[in-house]
């Protein structure tokens, strides 16, 4: 493609196509991690408080990566 041919709408088209692909590859991450958590939760028998302190340090976990990757 040359470069004089890409205008503002191409490039807006692309970036969208670019942040849905972004958040479908995320939104399959998560998913699978909540699955791993899940069948950790019930081969562990874990009680609501462990749940719960689980799910707290998962929610941590993903907050500092969100600010490593906004830095």
């Amino acid at each position: 493609m040359n470069s004089s041919n890409i205008t503002q709408s191409k490039l807006n088209d692309i970036s969208g196509k670019v942040k849905q692909k972004t958040e479908q590859r995320l939104c399959d991450l998560y998913i699978n991690r909540l699955m791993q958590i899940g069948g950790h939760i019930l081969d562990q028998n874990l009680t609501a408080s462990e749940v719960n302190e689980l799910l707290y340090q998962e929610a941590e976990k993903l907050r500092y990566q969100s600010y490593e990757t906004n830095a």
